[in-house]
């Protein structure tokens, strides 16, 4: 009987050997995909392919900007003066804001890939600890590299940078009332002062037409 009783644990015994040798091989053959020295610069080149992305967006809307700014200083007469020069200031840090916002998105970028990475790679282990091979293990992860690579730059170029700088449609309006005012033609609520009925038209008049 206890011949038996070896025999059958060692033979579990080896089971379980083998099962924790699979295990360690898929295991291996999983991180040796996730470990490839080429996804850790696929991160680097995601973060900066998102980067550029929206620094065009960004550029476009420089230029229109820029375009936008011209046109309503030359209208209101304020080219080369103090008022071009603090819009073109205000214009520069807007766009200096619209390069850390493109910046920041290329990092959350390669970190959003990086993240779902480690979810493959923990789902894969999971599924070698159920049994799957290492054959397979290893097929799994380059499948999931590809696939998390492909959604990643389409989630990455799918949004906008959104609006960069500040409305330049104003800049006439407030021109002309800044005018005004040092023409000492407003009173105060922005109201433009204009003689009326009844008002004083100058010595010798009633202000009335009774």
């Amino acid at each position: 009987m206890s011949g038996g009783n070896d025999s059958a644990t060692k033979a579990a015994q080896q089971q379980q050997a083998q099962q924790q040798a699979a295990i360690q091989s898929g295991t291996a053959a999983v991180n040796k995909v996730f470990d490839d020295p080429s996804r850790t610069s696929a991160y680097s080149k995601l973060a900066a392919d998102t980067t550029a992305y929206y620094t065009q967006q960004l550029d476009q809307q420089k230029a229109q900007n820029d375009r936008q700014m011209n046109f309503a200083q030359a209208r209101a007469g304020q080219m080369g003066g103090s008022v071009a020069t603090d819009q073109a200031t205000q214009a520069g840090k807007d766009y200096d804001q619209g390069v850390l916002s493109a910046e920041r998105m290329g990092q959350q970028a390669s970190a959003g890939l990086q993240a779902s990475d480690q979810q493959e790679r923990a789902s894969l282990i999971a599924a070698v600890q159920g049994g799957l091979d290492a054959t397979s293990a290893s097929t799994n992860a380059a499948a999931a590299l590809k696939s998390g690579a492909a959604t990643a730059t389409a989630n990455a170029t799918a949004g906008s940078l959104g609006q960069a700088f500040g409305d330049m449609s104003t800049i006439w309006q407030n021109s002309q009332t800044a005018k005004a005012l040092r023409a000492g033609n407003l009173y105060s609520y922005n109201t433009v002062y204009q003689p009326g009925f009844g008002a004083a038209q100058g010595p010798g008049t009633s202000g009335s037409f009774y």
